[in-house]
């Protein structure tokens, strides 16, 4: 081996690649979404200074747990500014995390080879480049349970109190992200391997029960903090992990979806990979016993997480995100002939899914280059106009994509040497990196014309001027990613049905503004005349391939 690839160039080329993809144009976007919940209830702790009874206007949500939180507002306490940058940046940054993880666990188990393929596999996805740009805990669940697992490899032969106690500090603190699944699914992902030799003995000692409490009260803390210092508080931390993780899954109250929704889930989740991983999955039937130990763990830990995740009673696609790096860790081997495959030149199927693979990614970058042509037809037939500058973008981005299969093609080695990833799939990997990374960071921008609530939500601000916030009405509920563009001091009035409404029309003051959305004025039409006779004084902007009826409107009563 040369000393370009014994050396950090290769991983150095990934972890830009990856910052770069993670951090470009991130705060460009409104929030949308959930990210609201989270920006809200972090701008109500900083207004409060109560950081353990997490409200959104006024009322408590203990929905999820605290450190999300935490982690928004310090972010905002360093930069000085809660923004959406603030916001999505945990997520960035666990997307980095994710792909270092991956790559150590390519290395620790196999090769480096297979880690900066994993790596790149991982990067190249695009539901893990979508939620790792989003204000939301997923991601961040996603690499805490990576990083129990590879710290589960990295002393799985050294069961000693700190190893364990390490263990489940790193489990509850992503127990206090988003909730138990950050117990539950590197415990089920690792059992393979537990129980392999009866490895299992070795963890029957006081050192290791010893450890689990430690890690238990370090997680159960905060909630027990949290009930003792606000008798008031009318939520309960704890009575909420119960219905949102233990409840939820044995008795769901929503998310209801049937138990093989994860057998299409998942193939759209590892988007644009799903040629090369099928070959994989049929690969590995075949080839199962001379597949080598590390391998078969790997596959049986995917297993497990599709069977927890099926099991549950509340299913939603992004609950399973956590199985993506342990599939790219998959295709790794694969395209690798690593861990007991074989090159996959030796099998004509496994070349054709290759050759697919590529097509797919060139059709994707065609379609990039004829935007210009798309575009007008598009228009035709929805109504949808591209904004200006998505054409320019679209365009350079296809042309880069193929730009790095032609590279490839022409000078099969180099891009190989550059990034530590086997010949004949480097190109490849880039170019989706180059096609995703293109559509995030820069297609996005221009499509932000299209997306109202911030607008509205800051002309309503400029409305407001000095008017307190009880005179700024809500019907049945406040949308969190409004209220945080408002910033208001205190909360606003909020009117949970009809017969509040009526009661509030009788004895409404002077002057105040009512926020609802236009499909509940039209229902409201004959319990409220008051707004049936009555044009919004502004709304968020409608366009032509939109449901007007989920569209914000605001009235203004009385005032000048």
């Amino acid at each position: 081996m040369d000393k370009r690839q014994s050396g950090y160039s290769a991983y150095i080329i990934l972890g830009l690649a990856a910052l770069l993809l993670a951090l470009w144009s991130l705060g460009y976007r409104g929030l949308w979404a959930s990210e609201g919940r989270w920006a809200e209830v972090t701008r109500e702790m900083l207004l409060s200074g109560d950081f353990f009874h997490p409200n959104i206007n006024g009322e408590p949500y203990f929905d999820k747990p605290l450190l999300t939180y935490w982690l928004v507002a310090a972010i905002s306490l360093v930069t000085g500014n809660l923004d959406e940058w603030a916001v999505r940046l945990p997520s960035a940054l666990s997307l980095l995390v994710a792909v270092a993880i991956t790559v150590w666990l390519g290395l620790r188990l196999w090769s480096r080879q297979v880690g900066l393929t994993a790596g790149w596999f991982l990067l190249g996805t695009y539901s893990i480049l979508f939620w790792s740009r989003t204000g939301v805990a997923d991601v961040e669940n996603l690499a805490v349970i990576l990083l129990a697992v590879a710290w589960y490899w990295a002393w799985r032969d050294r069961p000693n109190f700190f190893s364990f106690l390490v263990f489940y500090l790193i489990l509850f603190i992503g127990a206090q992200l988003k909730g138990l699944t950050a117990v539950v699914v590197p415990i089920a992902a690792l059992l393979p391997d537990v129980v392999r030799e009866r490895r299992w003995r070795s963890y029957l000692t006081v050192s290791h029960v010893l450890a689990l409490v430690l890690g238990s009260l370090f997680y159960l803390g905060p909630f027990f903090y949290a009930s003792m210092t606000r008798p008031d508080y009318q939520s309960s931390g704890l009575a909420l992990v119960f219905q949102e993780n233990i409840q939820r899954y044995f008795d769901p109250i929503d998310h209801v979806q049937p138990f093989y929704i994860y057998f299409y889930e998942v193939p759209i989740l590892l988007l644009p990979w799903v040629p090369l991983f099928a070959g994989a999955l049929i690969a590995a039937l075949i080839r199962w016993k001379h597949l080598d130990a590390h391998t078969r763990w790997l596959i049986k830990a995917v297993a497990m997480i599709f069977l927890f995740f099926s099991a549950s009673g509340s299913r939603r696609s992004y609950y399973i995100l956590p199985i993506v790096p342990f599939c790219a860790l998959w295709l790794a081997l694969y395209v690798g002939n690593a861990g007991g495959y074989e090159p996959l030149s030796r099998h004509a199927f496994s070349r054709f899914l290759r050759r697919l693979q590529l097509l797919l990614m060139y059709l994707l970058a065609l379609v990039e280059l004829a935007s210009p042509l798309i575009g007008p037809l598009v228009a035709a037939k929805t109504g949808f106009v591209f904004p200006p500058g998505l054409q320019l973008a679209a365009v350079v981005t296809g042309l880069a994509t193929l730009c790095v299969l032609v590279i490839d093609w022409k000078r099969p080695a180099w891009l190989p040497r550059f990034t530590g990833t086997p010949s004949g799939f480097a190109g490849l990997l880039v170019a989706t990196t180059v096609l995703l990374g293109g559509y995030f960071c820069w297609q996005t921008v221009p499509l932000e014309s299209y997306r109202t609530e911030r607008s509205f939500a800051l002309q309503l601000k400029n409305k407001l001027g000095d008017l307190p916030p009880e005179r700024l009405v809500f019907y049945e509920k406040p949308e969190p990613n409004v209220l945080f563009y408002l910033d208001l001091p205190r909360p606003a009035k909020l009117l949970e049905n009809s017969e509040e409404a009526q009661d509030f029309f009788a004895k409404a003051p002077d002057e105040y503004f009512l926020v609802i959305r236009r499909k509940t004025v039209e229902s409201l039409s004959t319990t409220l005349p008051q707004l049936a006779r009555r044009q919004p004084s502004f709304a968020e902007e409608t366009f032509t391939w939109q449901k007007p009826s989920k569209k914000l409107v605001a009235y203004h009563f009385g005032g000048q």
